[in-house]
């Protein structure tokens, strides 16, 4: 994964780590690369999936690394001072694996993977500020791999859950239901999404593990 934050700073994370074995967020100032926070001041025990920046500069990084508490997954926030588990210890407690993190235009963070909401159903986390909580009933029968968002404040999520017609899909979350970008088989891939991205002028883009009929991915 890779971000910058709104001072033109660059960030990475993935399956990398330090002379103590732990995974880190590294950040690129212009002139030098560095361990954000100093030597194993994440402290993360695993890789690092995905990580992503706010408008006030603060990072988030999450992925399979997980806390002490009862080795649940988190969102790791870096504030400019020091790396917290955002929301306190086991606020988001995931049971899963956290595949994407992001950050909208009016500071919310989400989380989502391969934790489920305890009916078996995986779920979109929203942090608001004080909170976590699930994002509508989305409840994915697979692994969601990728979250954005447009202008309008939608939120999308796409990964490895299907539709009732057996076909992987866009979720859209309107701020009151979540509905099937395009419609039922709209866009009807044969494999798995990977990635969502959403432009200036709302259009939605998604990529992954399928292929059109000349067998070539797009």
């Amino acid at each position: 994964a890779v971000c910058s934050d709104n001072k033109g700073n660059i960030y990475a994370a993935g399956w990398f780590s330090n002379s103590q074995g732990r995974d880190y967020v590294s950040k690129w100032n212009g002139t030098n690369w560095s361990e954000l926070g100093g030597l194993s001041a994440l402290n993360a025990n695993a890789p690092i999936y995905s990580i992503c920046s706010d408008a006030n500069g603060n990072i988030y990084a999450a992925g399979s690394f997980s806390n002490v508490s009862a080795n649940n997954r988190y969102v790791a926030k870096w504030d400019g001072a020091n790396w917290s588990e955002l929301g306190g210890v086991d606020s988001l407690a995931a049971d899963g694996v956290i595949n994407c993190v992001y950050c909208d235009a009016n500071g919310n963070v989400y989380a989502a993977g391969n934790f489920g909401d305890g009916t078996g159903g995986k779920y979109v986390a929203k942090w608001d500020g004080v909170n976590w909580s699930n994002l509508g009933t989305l409840k994915a029968n697979n692994v969601i791999n990728s979250i954005c968002s447009d202008s309008s404040g939608n939120i999308y999520a796409a990964g490895l859950f299907a539709d009732t017609s057996g076909f992987w899909y866009v979720a859209k979350w309107d701020g009151v239901h979540w509905s099937e970008v395009g419609g039922t088989g709209g866009l009807s891939p044969n494999g798995w999404i990977s990635a969502v991205y959403c432009d200036a002028a709302q259009n939605i883009y998604a990529a992954g593990g399928f292929t059109n009929s000349s067998s070539k991915y797009y």
